[in-house]
């Protein structure tokens, strides 16, 4: 049975899934939060950092952490082109809050720095992450981006990156690369029946 524990790191949320041979680092925040994430995963003894998608946000802290850990960074190949810009993919919209977080994003896309790294492994659908210590698998998730993916543990839990968000309540993706994708993503992780759901921004939730 695989331990999850939440980091909050300002307004995202990284995750660790402790399982019997070792720990998964699930994304690594933005800048600034690598010194505080640092010692949880040595004290974890984190073996891999995935990251659920291109987003600066979750990956501003990937090249330090790997670096310091000595482990490898895993994610989608189809989000490689976020990691030297983040404008690569479209960021669309339909909703109030969500257009507001567009144009949020898109400021920061321009003025934030991406640290230069590459990915060791690319990850796709099915993928079983145990030869890293933890009995988890990929879960292809596009949408929110092209390679969004999210991850299930043996008991079922699932965590979701950005596909879901829990603000007000949970909802799909507020702002999106392909809305339909996103969509099917949204009746995916509905099929799954997760017992507990983790997000990216906001509390996990029992179920859904």
């Amino acid at each position: 049975m695989s331990r999850i524990k939440r980091v909050p790191c300002g307004d995202v949320n990284c995750h660790l899934i402790q399982g019997e041979q070792g720990a998964i680092l699930v994304d690594t925040g933005r800048a600034g939060y690598g010194e505080k994430l640092l010692p949880l995963c040595q004290r974890w003894d984190v073996r891999l950092i995935v990251l659920t998608h291109g987003h600066l946000d979750h990956t501003q802290n990937a090249a330090f952490l790997s670096q310091r850990l000595g482990v490898p960074i895993a994610m989608h190949r189809a989000d490689r082109e976020l990691l030297t810009d983040n404008d690569r993919q479209p960021l669309q919209a339909h909703r109030p809050l969500g257009k507001l977080i567009r144009n949020l994003s898109r400021k920061g896309f321009r003025d934030t720095l991406l640290p230069p790294f590459q990915p060791d492994l690319f990850l796709e659908e099915g993928d079983e992450l145990s030869h890293f210590g933890v009995n988890a698998r990929v879960v292809a998730l596009p949408g929110h981006t092209a390679g969004s993916i999210g991850l299930q543990t043996e008991d079922g839990a699932l965590l979701v990156g950005d596909a879901l968000v829990h603000l007000f309540s949970v909802s799909p993706a507020l702002v999106y690369a392909d809305r339909r994708q996103m969509e099917e993503s949204m009746e995916k992780i509905r099929s799954l029946r997760p017992t507990a759901l983790y997000f990216g921004h906001g509390r996990p939730v029992q179920g859904l």
